[in-house]
């Protein structure tokens, strides 16, 4: 019952570090997209203020 009781402790423990991992990836990954979608903006912005045709 023990072993079982640690096991199971064990293997939850490691699914909480991968998910926390993965969390941390995808919480960069976000940065990264919005930074990217900020840079699109004001790039489109300053094309409309200078009446270049966009694509």
């Amino acid at each position: 019952m023990d072993a079982t009781l640690l096991k199971k402790i064990e293997e939850l423990t490691l699914y909480a570090i991968t998910a926390q991992k993965e969390i941390e990836e995808l919480k960069q990954e976000n940065v990264k997209l919005k930074e990217e979608i900020l840079n699109r903006l004001k790039n489109l912005e300053k094309k409309s203020s200078m009446n270049i045709p966009l694509p």
